[in-house]
């Protein structure tokens, strides 16, 4: 089992993104790919490790200093690619509300210190997977959706997921933070 903070895209922008993945679909068919559910598309702001169970609450009271990040207009999925080839993904547009979004990524791993839960450091790369390749390039694909520009939409809070693995992995939204504005209560410091 792992932990993450993301946002997910509006209905919208899902069923936009559905309609062209179809369509590229059918104008490069090629490798097998296996396809994430619509149910599971989200941008990861923050991977938080494997903690245990108990330490989840610790975390989703930490992420309610986000709350007083005002919410982020005119999101906008555009362009694919790949990672080493295996891993499809669709981009997130830059500009003013990539750069917010990208705010929030790096204020999250500091919020984490001490809270048992283990933050990715890395640098934020705004993206959502939506396959694997089980064989052969998924090149054809990425160039089929290389146009691709969705419609705008708007995200007013960020979800601490529990995600579990297998053949059929599953997303539970352990808490919702939502993105008012307005500063839940005095800051806290991370231990």
């Amino acid at each position: 089992m792992s932990l993450f903070v993301a946002v997910r895209p509006d209905a919208a922008a899902a069923e936009d993104l559905q309609e062209a993945i179809a369509r590229a679909r059918r104008a490069a068919p090629g490798p097998e790919l296996r396809w994430q559910s619509p149910g599971h598309w989200h941008l990861t702001l923050a991977f938080l490790g494997n903690p245990d169970d108990s330490v989840a609450d610790e975390v989703a009271a930490r992420l309610a200093d986000l709350e007083a990040t005002p919410s982020i207009p005119d999101l906008r999925l555009a362009g694919s690619g790949t990672f080493g080839g295996q891993v499809l993904w669709v981009a997130l547009e830059p500009g003013p509300a990539h750069d917010a979004l990208a705010d929030i990524a790096r204020r999250i791993p500091p919020l984490m210190r001490g809270s048992g839960a283990v933050a990715d450091w890395r640098p934020w790369r705004a993206h959502l997977t939506i396959a694997r390749a089980r064989r052969g390039s998924p090149e054809r694909v990425v160039d089929a959706l290389d146009g691709y520009i969705g419609p705008r939409w708007g995200v007013s809070s960020v979800l601490l997921i529990r995600s579990t693995g297998g053949p059929r992995p599953q997303h539970h939204v352990i808490e919702t933070i939502p993105l008012t504005g307005v500063s839940p209560g005095p800051p806290r410091s991370p231990a």
